[in-house]
């Protein structure tokens, strides 16, 4: 169902056990927005400053983030089915992740979490920007944070 292409550009070893835990919350998050076609993402960890170096490029933001989402498709949830059908090839691509593994740490340890939660949880939220989502206005926010908390399993 998904494919992912691992790129690991910082200076942190990542294990296959926190890969694996990766890789199944965002085939959670296909299956919950009931994408059935076999899908791939590019996933990268990057330093931080690359994540800045990036942000500030595509973003006009020079700061620190921790993941930045570069969807293939314009609102793909909304135009999935043209976009599936038009797309005679599979894997469906649906376009790029990077994540700041040195922010991602530092905020599972401000947030109580493990690594492996918050890089899960990030994964989710990108795969959902991937599809469309966003959270720049109120609604919004509070549709993507359900959507969020519904596959992570918390309540």
């Amino acid at each position: 169902m998904l494919i992912v292409a691992y790129d690991n550009r910082s200076n942190f070893e990542i294990a296959d056990p926190i890969l694996e835990e990766i890789e199944d919350a965002m085939v959670r998050t296909l299956l919950d927005q009931e994408i059935e076609v076999e899908c791939e993402v590019s996933f990268s960890f990057v330093s931080v400053d690359e994540i800045k170096k990036l942000n500030a490029e595509y973003r006009d933001k020079d700061v620190v983030t921790d993941v930045l989402s570069f969807p293939m498709y314009e609102d793909f949830i909304v135009h999935r089915e043209a976009i599936i059908k038009d797309n005679p090839f599979l894997p469906l691509l649906l376009g790029d992740i990077v994540i700041c593994i040195q922010q991602a740490e530092t905020q599972a340890k401000e947030y109580g979490n493990t690594l492996t939660r918050e890089l899960s949880y990030l994964s989710v939220h990108s795969v959902l920007h991937l599809l469309g989502y966003d959270h720049m206005e109120d609604d919004e926010k509070s549709a993507m944070r359900r959507i969020e908390k519904e596959i992570m399993g918390d309540d």
